[in-house]
């Protein structure tokens, strides 16, 4: 990009240097608004969970089933927002904005042409998956539903999560923060009309739970839109930058891809092990629902801190900065040990209690307590690999994401949970067991992979 054309970029009115001052200020500018969004993210999951626990165990099953399904086809596109958010990050610690801005066009363009073609896909070949994975009569109906309303709004899902990955990239936190959790909120406000139906709106049952969802998906949409030609950010939507551009796109595509990769095998374990635990039945696949909500509410902070490390160590290196860059992410790891630390040690203790919030069956919840139990002791290295995988994520060098991913969820997770499934002598237990051995290696290996420091010579 010439001089001539930087110059006629107009300069954002909210602007603020991560590569200057305090790195523990810097850090929390950004994690703030980042964890706060994630927050939502947990508001969302735990109200999701309990108002389709109030229709039946079975909606619960159908909710952890479609789900995990979802984002293995979402993990797809979505994947493109890490190769844009390294591009812009770096564009941006370069202070070079119309590079930021071609860069946020192009992502947009190649996750609209991606969602398009997976949203075909997955309507073609939704109900012979949902028969692989053993969902069963009780299930199937609905979860097949519940599946064609996510697919045709699969776009609108797609974008809204390659927008806000750029937003946090640029540096622009508080705007991702306004936009996913507003959405969140408004998808736990909506739930309960659609699912029990009120006024105009017919009882939709477990299938409404996807129709308020993607709905509010599509708000949040058009205000992002609306902020990205506002001008009031760090990046913008340019016109001018809407034509396939092929080597900023290839720059993009190759960062993503390995990111994409280990993406979709995170989330097509998830499948798979869902199939593996439901060998043990609904009830399993239900407890199970429980226990990762659950779970989940002591990393998704850590998703917002990670978030932050991701822009810290993009921008650092952009500025030529890369001890800074370590230095931050480092720091981020030890608040993200402190927090999990504290949420899984109460589950740990009160497993049944956390659990009895959502469910009163008593099968839901002996497997729902074992589950916590067994598998939250992993997540401390979790934590740790979270932070870690992100600060790679964030240097655009996705690779070692990717091969680590194969091994521990493909040649350990995988196998190694089937196995104590079918030939074990704890039942369920042995799911659980080594989901559990599978966090632990994961999480050694992404923070071993950081700290030799490869990432900071890398090129973007």
């Amino acid at each position: 990009m010439d001089d001539q054309g930087r110059a006629r970029r107009r300069p954002p009115k909210v602007r603020w240097d991560y590569t200057k001052g305090s790195i523990t200020r810097n850090i929390w500018l950004l994690a703030v608004p980042m964890i706060l969004e994630q927050i939502t993210v947990v508001i969302f999951q735990l109200g999701d969970l309990f108002w389709v626990g109030k229709v039946s165990p079975q909606a619960l099953a159908v909710v952890s089933l479609s789900g995990t399904i979802r984002w293995a086809l979402v993990s797809l596109a979505v994947g493109l927002g890490t190769g844009g958010m390294a591009v812009v990050a770096r564009r941006i610690g370069e202070h070079n904005p119309e590079g930021a801005d071609q860069a946020t066009a192009q992502t947009l363009l190649l996750a609209t042409f991606v969602s398009f073609l997976l949203s075909a896909l997955g309507l073609l070949t939704i109900a012979p998956i949902l028969r692989v994975l053993g969902a069963g009569p009780d299930i199937f109906p609905s979860t097949l539903a519940y599946m064609q309303v996510t697919l045709l709004a699969l776009l609108v899902i797609v974008l809204l999560s390659v927008v806000n990955t750029l937003f946090r990239g640029a540096g622009d936190a508080r705007a991702a923060m306004f936009i996913g959790g507003s959405v969140n909120i408004l998808s736990v406000l909506a739930e309960p009309f659609f699912i029990f139906g009120t006024g105009p709106l017919p009882r939709m049952g477990v299938v409404g739970a996807a129709v308020a969802v993607v709905s509010a998906y599509a708000i949040g949409l058009v205000a992002q839109i609306a902020l990205l030609l506002s001008g009031n950010l760090h990046i913008r939507l340019v016109s001018r930058f809407l034509y396939p551009n092929p080597h900023l796109m290839w720059t993009i595509v190759t960062i993503a891809i390995p990111s994409t990769v280990e993406m979709f095998l995170r989330s097509l374990s998830r499948v798979v092990l869902l199939g593996i635990v439901a060998i043990y039945g609904t009830f399993a696949v239900a407890g199970y629902g429980v226990a990762n909500r659950l779970l989940l509410v002591s990393i998704v902070p850590g998703f917002g801190l990670g978030n932050a490390a991701a822009t810290l160590v993009g921008q650092n290196l952009g500025a030529g900065q890369p001890d800074r860059a370590e230095e931050s992410t480092w720091k981020i790891v030890g608040y993200n040990l402190a927090f999990v630390g504290s949420i899984v040690g109460l589950y740990l203790l009160f497993p049944g209690w956390f659990a009895h919030i959502f469910t009163g069956d008593p099968r839901v919840l002996h497997h729902a307590g074992h589950c916590l139990r067994i598998t939250g002791i992993s997540y401390a290295f979790l934590a740790a690999g979270i932070i870690a995988s992100r600060g790679l994520d964030g240097a655009g060098d996705t690779m070692p994401g990717m091969t680590i991913g194969l091994l521990t969820l493909w040649l350990v997770q995988v196998p190694l949970t089937y196995a104590m499934a079918r030939w074990g002598a704890i039942g369920a237990d042995g799911v659980w067991v080594g989901l559990s051995i599978a966090n632990i290696l994961n999480g050694i290996l992404f923070v071993y992979w950081f700290k030799r420091g490869g990432w900071k010579r890398k090129k973007v």
